[in-house]
């Protein structure tokens, strides 16, 4: 526990995301319950308690040393006769003798810890991970022996939040250090991630040193693969500039490639009057790369508004002839069976995409093919006019307008893509670019060519790893691999990676499906979407089970108390992390006590009953891969 020896302050955390000094052991207001009527004090030559609490706190922890003090004489009464009337115990608890000043802080911040557990209190200690383990310690000392510490604490940590780890790096290296230790995948899993995201400030800090070595290296090798990803695609966009394209041009017409110059121009003026430069200018120091989670989110958003606004979604691969011809040339084919060719520019336009695709190692965007305007031929050279100037073809000038207000999806368009700045300010620039000299339909085309190279340079970084609890606003990128891990079952592939085909281009055709059966759906009837919700609430007010619970459902053991109370599941068949979310108000760990049971002795027992070797919270019968909510339930 190296990162203990440097710590120098002790820490709470709520279990919001955030950490705060604390220095409240004297008497801690988390732990003082007016209507308690047991007092705790950390020594005899301690005048004042430091907790109060009611005494069926101990009594329904069934915790043979907690009681056994109690029979053995070790409670003394020390208060008035007034006093008296209302408090029953006063339990001394003194750490061992012997110890460090150290020793003696950390056994009574952990037996201060051990209380918070039972009533679902924040954390405190000078480490994350060395409250974690001294926690740990404390629970197999206390409780039975018979009973999984380990689940009753990943219930506790999930209870309270305390796996969110979001801008925390000291929590994300405590989390990811007794995750393992544990061998819980879910939390080192959400540790991980957030870890290889804040890589740069983890390695920086004591606490790295409680992270095996193993699992440093895993970090290390992840966060320069992020890196280089994150590099690549900065080439790429800070001037909106593709190879793949730009190659395919040099046989096109200048006024063609012009129009293509001059797209890329408005994209870097957009971005530069957003955010004042382009590519942004950072004010970290040590850290070179200007692209972070939040500017790759608006980017995916702005270039999927204009995907949406022009892609043509009558028209898919041709993955039905799997010719090699087809292969070659890359067929497409229309869904809706009218006549569909390929010309000549066509054939270019898709073989940028195939280079492209190649050399990312990605699939095809479903839908590839844009919607296009009918072509204008130019106007003639026209004559100057010795006091007019240079005629204009306004005539020609509305066939273009028009053709490129008709090769739109503008009457298709969610609320949220027709409002997007950059497809508003993308319909005024194309009305308005050279309409007298440039043809519609090429000039659409280039447009095209970017806005696919851009989203598809974007899937590698726009898509989370799946199935975390909490993201919040963090800046840095959740999408580190998780090929090989975790380290205890590297041949497994237990955790699913971020994959680009959850970016927006390839799970649009559900959403345009469902959209267009609610928009045409006769009055009354209900939409495929809000079928789904009941569909899969309608029981259990929860989404339907993951794969990972699907597999695991027919392990489940149950165990059911006499009096028809509680039923426990099997702690290898439940993953706290997704049974939490599905009942939260429901969730109550066998090891916690309500903090609002009277300390009346005529309260049942059954309410804190704790069945043999329980894993999980009762009350919990179906959960979902639906993330956590920001913040626990209250």
């Amino acid at each position: 526990m190296k990162g203990l020896e440097q710590a120098v302050s002790i820490k709470l955390w709520a279990g919001d995301g955030t950490s705060a000094p604390w220095g409240k052991l004297k008497q801690d207001p988390e732990l003082w319950d007016e209507n308690g009527d047991t007092l705790i004090f950390f020594g005899h030559k301690r005048p004042d308690p430091s907790f109060k609490l009611r005494s069926n706190l101990l009594h329904d922890s069934k915790s043979d040393v907690l009681i056994q003090m109690m029979r053995d004489g070790r409670i003394k009464t020390r208060q008035s006769d007034k006093q008296r009337s209302s408090i029953r115990y006063s339990l001394c608890m003194e750490a061992p003798p012997g110890g460090s000043r150290t020793d003696v802080l950390r056994f009574h911040i952990t037996t201060r810890n051990f209380f918070a557990f039972m009533l679902c209190k924040p954390l405190v200690g000078f480490t994350f991970y060395q409250a974690l383990v001294d926690l740990q310690e404390r629970l197999e000392y206390y409780l039975d022996p018979t009973t999984d510490h380990v689940s009753a604490l990943k219930s506790y940590l999930v209870k309270l939040g305390l796996v969110n780890v979001c801008n925390e790096p000291r929590a994300a290296a405590g989390l990811l250090a007794w995750s393992e230790d544990v061998r819980w995948n879910e939390g080192w899993r959400e540790a991980f991630v957030h870890s290889v995201g804040m890589y740069e400030r983890i390695s920086q800090l004591q606490e790295s040193a409680d992270i095996s070595l193993a699992t440093n290296a895993h970090l290390q090798r992840a966060h320069l693969e992020l890196q280089a990803r994150v590099q690549e695609v900065e080439a790429v966009l800070s001037k909106f500039y593709f190879d793949d394209a730009h190659f395919a041009q040099e046989d096109l017409s200048p006024s063609v490639r012009a129009a293509s110059d001059r797209f890329r121009k408005f994209l870097r003026q957009f971005y530069e009057k957003e955010y004042h430069s382009w590519p942004i200018r950072k004010g970290q120091q040590g850290n070179p790369l200007w692209l972070d989670r939040a500017i790759v989110g608006r980017l995916q958003d702005d270039f999927s508004a204009l995907y949406e606004c022009f892609v043509n979604r009558n028209v898919v691969w041709n993955d039905e002839d799997d010719t090699e011809d087809r292969k070659a040339r890359n067929w497409l084919r229309s869904t809706n069976h009218l006549n569909f060719g390929l010309d000549g520019e066509d054939y270019r336009m898709l073989g940028v995409f195939r280079n492209l695709e190649s050399r990312l190692i990605a699939s095809h965007i479903p839908h590839p093919y844009p919607l296009l305007p009918n072509s204008v031929p130019a106007s003639p050279p026209a004559k100057k006019s010795r006091f007019r100037g240079k005629k204009i073809d306004k005539a020609r000038e509305s066939r273009v307008a028009h053709g490129y207000a008709a090769a739109s999806n503008m009457h298709q368009l969610s609320r949220e893509h027709a409002k997007n700045g950059l497809a508003q300010a993308f319909i005024h620039f194309e009305k308005n670019d050279n309409p007298s000299e440039v043809d519609p339909r090429e000039a659409r085309r280039e447009r095209w060519i970017i806005i696919y190279c851009v989203l598809q340079t974007l899937a590698s970084l726009s898509v989370d790893v799946p199935n975390l609890s909490f993201k919040g606003n963090v800046s840095y990128f959740l999408n580190a691999s998780l090929h090989g891990l975790p380290p205890w079952n590297p041949t497994e592939q237990i955790f699913a990676d971020a994959v680009r085909e959850q970016s927006h281009c390839w799970i649009a055709p559900e959403i345009w499906e469902e959209e267009q059966h609610d928009r045409w759906a006769p009055s009354g009837t209900k939409s495929i979407s809000s079928f789904r919700r009941s569909e899969s609430s309608a029981t259990y007010d929860s989404r339907p089970l993951s794969p990972e619970s699907e597999s695991m459902i027919s392990t489940m053991a149950t165990t059911v108390d006499s009096s028809g109370g509680a039923t426990f599941y099997n702690h290898e068949s439940v993953s706290e992390l997704e049974a939490i979310e599905t009942h939260p108000r429901d969730f109550k760990s066998p090891y916690l006590a309500s903090p609002s049971s009277p300390s009346d002795s005529a309260v049942s027992r059954d309410e804190h009953y704790f069945a043999a070797r329980p894993a999980v919270p009762s009350l919990v019968s179906r959960y979902s891969s639906k993330p956590l909510p920001m913040r626990p339930p209250g």
